[in-house]
């Protein structure tokens, strides 16, 4: 680890670690098809490692060797993949936003109600869901200023926030490199707050607490804020925007490894309410995982599903409410195909519970019950 650096992508930040002796050279970013010049950082320490957004992705292993780097078609003019992976636009030199603070709402950014005009601070959000930082599958939202909305629309306000108001690919592919200019204003909104500030989430997850937007006051004087739940999202946005050099974005850094180790708090705000509805955890439990029932829509997460602890497995689905002990002998029984799984809870006398979830929730449930506790037994059944 002593001859690793910290290799970036000058557009798109994606980060490598590499071998000290690659400086120098030139790679190929993985993620947004950028050329660049690897060029000497400070050596990787154990904050930098924990903070990195990155740091379970594939992407993050290496740009070098064997990675794939070289075999895709670039186009000339614009180094673009040609299957239409957007770059975003180079940072400034200084941020165009102010990091004010974190707290359990998420971080906090403020700037001028001016710079929405600004195309390139409002196409900053990265490409990853809001939520639980995948890449695939992207719906996007847009941030709502609850302030501006005209009172006659306040009672559309929750459903223009949840709606899914384009899919990424499916924008992308249709306009190509304009697909940012391609997304609808909202016309109920006055300008430059009608113009579409947007950010992602996954089909799996709540839209809800992801991204907020408010409008204050001081004077004559209007400023934005933009609050961000996950620090990691909040990281990306604060580097596209130019604060990568800061000191707010090592305090982003410390809250990224913070949250990374408590998987409660990874979870929004929104959805831990709702769990605690039907949730207790008892005197010296860990919490180890929630896992949404897809029956449920996005605004409903934490109505339902199933959380798991060191101690027990809790289901809650409409009028049902049980606990299966980890001590116990128990079967999960899987039945997945390539886009759902449905997950079958026996234990003793207590009533089989059904849940309808993602084949990756379940591969997760399955393998943090598994390595955890020998008295359950998993079946898995897989179609196509």
């Amino acid at each position: 680890m002593n001859n690793a650096i910290v290799a970036i992508c000058p557009s798109c930040s994606q980060k490598y670690r590499v071998p000290k002796s690659n400086v120098g050279m030139r790679a190929r970013c993985k993620g947004c098809g950028q050329p660049f010049k690897i060029l000497d950082e400070p050596p990787i320490d154990d904050e930098t490692i924990f903070g990195w957004v990155t740091e379970d992705d594939p992407l993050s292993s290496s740009v070098l060797g064997g990675t794939g780097l070289f075999g895709q078609t670039f186009h000339e003019s614009t180094h673009v993949p040609v299957n239409n992976r957007w770059v975003h636009p180079a940072p400034p030199d200084l941020p165009r936003v102010d990091f004010t603070g974190f707290d359990d709402e998420g971080a906090h950014f403020t700037f001028s109600s001016r710079l929405l005009s600004d195309r390139d601070l409002r196409c900053s959000f990265p490409h990853r869901c809001a939520q639980c930082l995948i890449r695939d599958q992207l719906e996007m939202h847009l941030i709502v200023w609850r302030e501006k909305v005209p009172g006659r629309d306040a009672a559309m306000i929750n459903e223009t926030e949840t709606r899914t108001h384009r899919k990424l690919d499916e924008l992308m592919k249709a306009h190509e490199l304009n697909w940012f200019d391609a997304l609808e204003p909202i016309e109920t909104m006055p300008a430059p707050f009608k113009l579409p500030f947007a950010y992602c989430t996954c089909p799996h997850c709540s839209v809800i607490g992801a991204v907020r937007g408010r409008v204050h006051q001081h004077g004559n004087q209007e400023t934005c804020e933009v609050i961000v739940a996950h620090p990691s999202i909040a990281l990306d946005f604060y580097r596209n925007n130019g604060g990568r050099n800061t000191p707010g974005y090592k305090r982003l850094l410390v809250a990224s490894r913070q949250r990374r180790d408590n998987q409660w708090k990874s979870l929004a705000v929104g959805v831990r309410i709702k769990l605690g509805e039907w949730f207790k955890p008892a005197g010296g439990e860990n919490f180890l995982g929630y896992y949404a029932d897809r029956d449920f829509d996005q605004s409903d997460r934490g109505m339902a599903g199933v959380v798991l602890t060191d101690k027990r497995l809790v289901y809650k689905k409409y009028a049902a409410l049980r606990e299966y002990c980890l001590d116990q002998q128990g079967i999960l029984e899987i039945e997945a195909t390539p886009s759902i799984a449905n997950i079958d809870i026996h234990q003793n006398e207590l009533k089989v519970s059904t849940l309808a979830t993602t084949p990756l929730a379940a591969s997760s449930l399955a393998r943090t019950l598994s390595g955890m506790s020998n008295a359950w037994k998993i079946n898995v059944e897989t179609r196509r």
